[in-house]
């Protein structure tokens, strides 16, 4: 009987990256954060938690404590509920998907299609955490992440949001932004109203700009920076790379891919785009 030889069947990998593309037509791909990143940042989120808790116990037993004991220990109830709920569902909304836990581990949430996490979706992830914790220690939640085969809980199933890695992009290794872009005070791009989301969309296109034919990275530059242009009292007629790539380096403190202005200017500018 023949075996096959060592190396001679393959099994296909499994893959965690999800791709995600939005109406405009430009792909994201995300990689999904396993088990074990998620473990370690809840660990740690738990020992942050459990420090509030011991400080909140101890200042409500000696101001409330020596009244009424029964009083103290309800207030605590409610602060222990507060913490567990608050303390995710709070940070993760302000700090772009991430407690101190997932920024160690550099991991965060996002919505299934790529965007931010908002708030309503932060709290319904989070109140579903009693159910990921049913019967013991998450392992209702481990079950559905290991063989629902998405790396989601059931408060992510719930809330249509899913756990990615975080993926540092060195400034050394993008292709340069235009040279002559548009430049824009210091908080034009709130006072526009942009979005975490507009300011990816831009960033993405720049870094696949040179995969693209000059007819569609006109056309998509065009179709990103019209409402801009448009916001800012600025003519039609003029070249929207240049704007994107101002409001690019303006909303640097957005995204972080392009570290700043100066670090930015200094390659060379691509061809066709100075």
């Amino acid at each position: 009987m023949a075996f096959p030889e060592a190396g001679a069947v393959q099994v296909p990998r499994v893959s965690s990256r999800v791709s995600v593309e939005t109406p405009e037509q430009i792909r994201f791909e995300f990689e999904q954060a396993g088990v074990a990143p998620r473990m370690l940042a809840f660990l740690i989120d738990l020992s942050i938690r459990a420090g509030i808790v011991s400080v909140l116990a101890t200042v409500l037993m000696m101001v409330v404590g020596w009244a009424s004991e029964g009083l103290a220990t309800g207030l605590l109830l409610l602060a222990l509920f507060a913490v567990e709920w608050g303390y995710h569902t709070i940070l993760e909304w302000r700090w772009n998907g991430a407690t101190p836990g997932k920024k160690a581990l550099g991991i965060r949430v996002v919505r299934v299609d790529g965007v931010g996490l908002d708030f309503t979706r932060s709290a319904v992830r989070n109140l579903l955490r009693a159910a990921d914790l049913f019967p013991l220690f998450y392992a209702a939640g481990l079950a559905t992440m290991v063989f629902g085969g998405r790396q989601r809980r059931l408060g992510d199933l719930a809330a249509g949001t899913m756990v990615v890695r975080t993926e540092r992009v060195r400034l050394a290794a993008l292709p340069p932004l235009p040279a002559a872009a548009v430049s824009l005070p210091p908080g034009t791009l709130r006072g526009l109203g942009l979005r975490s989301r507009d300011v990816t969309l831009i960033d993405e296109f720049f870094r696949r700009r040179t995969l693209l034919s000059a007819e569609r990275a006109r056309e998509l530059a065009g179709i990103l920076a019209r409402p801009i242009g448009r916001r800012l009292g600025l003519p039609a007629d003029g070249d929207p790379e240049l704007l994107l790539a101002g409001v690019l380096l303006s909303g640097h403190e957005v995204r972080a891919s392009w570290a700043g202005r100066d670090s930015a200017f200094s390659h060379a500018p691509s061809p066709g785009t100075g």
